[in-house]
């Protein structure tokens, strides 16, 4: 081969250049990650028991769910973590099994236990590993937590419509509630219990699929939207009614405020209330690609925002990206520089060394190129 090549010299050039245009072609399609493709090997599995103590959640759940996944194939690992009002546990699966096979196995074991508490809320059954963690967003301004949360809320809706940006998860709040406080006094006085208001709540404040409607035209879904979000749409509830038409609302007899559940779950970003929103991508997409949208939507964001929100990048993945290939391009050129020199030296004279070097230069940006159009295993 080498032979062949040396003494037909055209055919070694055509070879070169279509090393290049085969490797120009493919770079635009080449994903810049930090780290190697690895694998999915994992399932997450977590469940909620609200008001249970770590050592209640360790009995009801943690131990069901590792008894329920022991006759599952391809298990390398059970670990699960119970928590007070959940458990979180990992089922980790051998190298060369199949995932999405594994994942349906655990699914289907862990929804066929049938001996959870009444209180226990349905668990979560999710493959880790899917997505890459990115960068994080950080909002902060002088807002109320739960209007913060609803304003995190809009900008993740936004961020999400950007062509590069898939995968938004809002840190920093537990679940959002509603917080009806009756004084006893006044539950005597209107003859109500807390029973009859929780009822009255429940009946008034619903959103459930009401059937349809079969047409010779089309069927038409019908559905009852009336569900309560906000402190003041719960104030509107009507309480007790009078056949005069006189009505007394919830609003005139209980506080009525938004909170969590869990008030020491926040985030505090340079002394402020925060809403982190945490910002990762799928394997088919690219790191650089990503941090370069979120970029410009906070440009773009910034000209709208309410006065004093302030947004900031943190923990951001792709400065690393970004110094290896710069590394990378730094070796490169200081390599062919390298080169070109010894050959320039090492060359009979000068016209010889010079072409001998000129042509080492043209072969090595072509090996580079072959390389990136080279799938990698």
């Amino acid at each position: 081969m080498i032979r062949f090549f040396a003494s037909h010299p055209t055919a070694a050039n055509i070879l070169m250049i279509a090393f290049i245009v085969i490797g120009l072609a493919a770079a635009p399609n080449i994903k810049r990650e930090t780290f190697p493709d690895i694998p999915a090997s994992m399932v997450e599995v977590r469940a909620a028991y609200p008001g249970a103590s770590a050592e209640e959640v360790e009995n009801a759940i943690c131990q069901r769910i590792e008894d329920a996944v022991d006759g599952v194939n391809d298990i390398k690992e059970v670990r699960c973590e119970a928590l007070e009002g959940g458990a979180t546990a990992v089922v980790e699966m051998i190298d060369g099994a199949g995932l999405d096979r594994f994942l349906n196995d655990i699914k289907t074991e862990v929804e066929a236990i049938d001996s959870f508490p009444e209180e226990v809320e349905a668990p979560v059954i999710s493959a880790l590993g899917r997505t890459d963690y990115v960068v994080s967003l950080a909002v902060a301004g002088p807002m109320t937590p739960p209007h913060l949360k609803a304003y995190a809320e809009q900008l993740k809706d936004r961020l999400q419509q950007e062509g590069d940006v898939s995968q938004v998860t809002i840190r920093g709040f537990s679940d959002h509630q509603i917080r009806i406080e009756i004084p006893a006094l006044t539950l005597r006085q209107y003859g109500l219990s807390v029973s009859d208001v929780a009822e009255v709540v429940s009946r008034q404040s619903i959103d459930l699929p009401a059937g349809a409607l079969e047409t010779s035209a089309r069927d038409v879904l019908v559905r009852f939207v009336d569900e309560r979000r906000t402190a003041r749409e719960f104030e509107n509830l009507v309480v007790v009614g009078g056949g005069s038409g006189a009505e007394i609302r919830l609003g005139d007899i209980a506080r009525i405020t938004e909170s969590f559940q869990n008030e020491e779950n926040k985030i505090i970003f340079n002394g402020q209330r925060a809403a982190m929103l945490e910002i990762t991508k799928t394997r088919s997409e690219d790191t650089l690609t990503v941090v370069d949208a979120v970029k410009r939507f906070i440009a773009d964001e910034d000209a709208r925002a309410p006065p004093a929100v302030t947004f900031s990048l943190t923990r951001d993945i792709s400065s690393i990206v970004r110094d290896r290939l710069n590394m990378l391009l730094r070796n490169g050129l200081q390599g062919l520089a390298l080169v070109f020199l010894i050959l320039w030296l090492q060359g009979r004279g000068f016209r010889s060394g010079w072409r001998r070097a000129c042509r080492c230069r043209s072969w090595a940006p072509s090996s580079s190129c072959g390389r990136s159009a080279t799938p990698s295993t």
